[in-house]
């Protein structure tokens, strides 16, 4: 609730007029006086905030003004493809930063330790807009080694057209056997994925290792070292296992900052997805949709913590 009003009263102080981004800038007075009541623009901020409320309530969260749909469907349009793009990001945060992180605490004060920090350390400190024009020049650009922008080369609909599934090309492709637009997919995905995934690549990494460290260091670790077992199943079942809840908690905050990341990096690599979409609607001045994507982010959160708090009571019997 508290999101709803204070993204509602930051968007209506933004300069400029709604209704002139909907009828556009030569649409007469009386055009925009229309539009301005179909919208319920003519009446109190009480009454603008009232009626979007009571839409909320029944799953109307307007109508866009540069796309002229409600925003509800553009929602179901883009986001598919954004969660596909962070999910994947994320999936390599994990099995690129546990590790890292892993051998930095094996390897604590040795040369394996200080490289995984240097790293977890870049890839924190990197501005992911940054980091995505500099991999556009460097592995587009420079090298010609992938594809730079979109989700697919277009050009194969001619020879493999792609038929929809679900609106997201890398998993129709894959559902209908199109392997040729699938690996062009992939190889699109392979920049987006990186830039997304490099913060939560050196956070998940660094927070491994503090966690680590700290419980190769308790009592219960150095008992089951004194008895005799293996130092790979002392680090593996006794050390690593407890450091998962910090890492799945990490994980689902990584996944909400990532998605936020996504606005930037979906505008530079021209991804049709819930962040091209946002940024689009704060540049045309689009209240409802940027009230709809904040309100989804939003439910994100508060999703994604109660995820982490199940997963977290499973794995371990001292949360239950």
């Amino acid at each position: 609730m508290g999101v709803v009003v204070l993204t509602f009263l930051i968007a209506r102080l933004i300069p400029g007029d709604p209704a002139v981004a909907y009828a556009g800038p030569r649409a007469t007075a009386e055009q925009l006086a229309a539009v301005r009541e179909r919208f319920g623009l003519d009446g109190s901020l009480w009454e603008q905030f009232a009626t979007y409320l009571s839409g909320v309530a029944h799953g109307d969260l307007g109508i866009s003004l540069h796309t002229k749909a409600p925003v509800v469907e553009d929602l179901f349009r883009v986001f598919p493809t954004t969660l596909v793009l962070v999910t994947i990001a994320l999936l390599l945060a994990a099995i690129v930063g546990i590790p890292l992180g892993a051998m930095a605490a094996h390897s604590r004060g040795r040369l394996g330790d200080l490289v995984a920090k240097v790293i977890s350390i870049l890839m924190v400190s990197m501005p992911v807009f940054w980091l995505a024009i500099l991999l556009q020049i460097i592995f587009f650009s420079r090298l010609g080694w992938v594809p730079v922008a979109g989700e697919y080369d277009t050009r194969l609909d001619a020879t493999s057209p792609l038929y929809t599934v679900i609106g997201v090309p890398v998993v129709d492709a894959l559902l209908t056997g199109n392997w040729v637009v699938f690996r062009s997919t992939l190889a699109h995905l392979i920049l987006p994925v990186i830039a997304i995934a490099a913060y939560p690549i050196g956070a998940v990494a660094m927070v491994t290792r503090g966690t680590l460290l700290e419980n190769l260091g308790e009592e219960h670790v150095r008992m089951v070292r004194a008895l005799g077992f293996p130092e790979r199943s002392v680090f593996a079942r006794f050390a690593l296992r407890p450091s998962l809840n910090p890492i799945i908690a990490l994980l689902a905050l990584v996944f909400a900052y990532a998605l936020t990341n996504s606005f930037i990096v979906e505008s530079i690599f021209n991804w049709p997805g819930l962040g091209n979409y946002a940024v689009k609607s704060i540049q045309s001045l689009d209240v409802p949709a940027i009230l709809g994507v904040t309100l989804v982010v939003a439910l994100i959160y508060v999703v994604l913590n109660l995820v982490v708090d199940l997963v977290q009571a499973v794995i371990d019997p001292r949360v239950r």
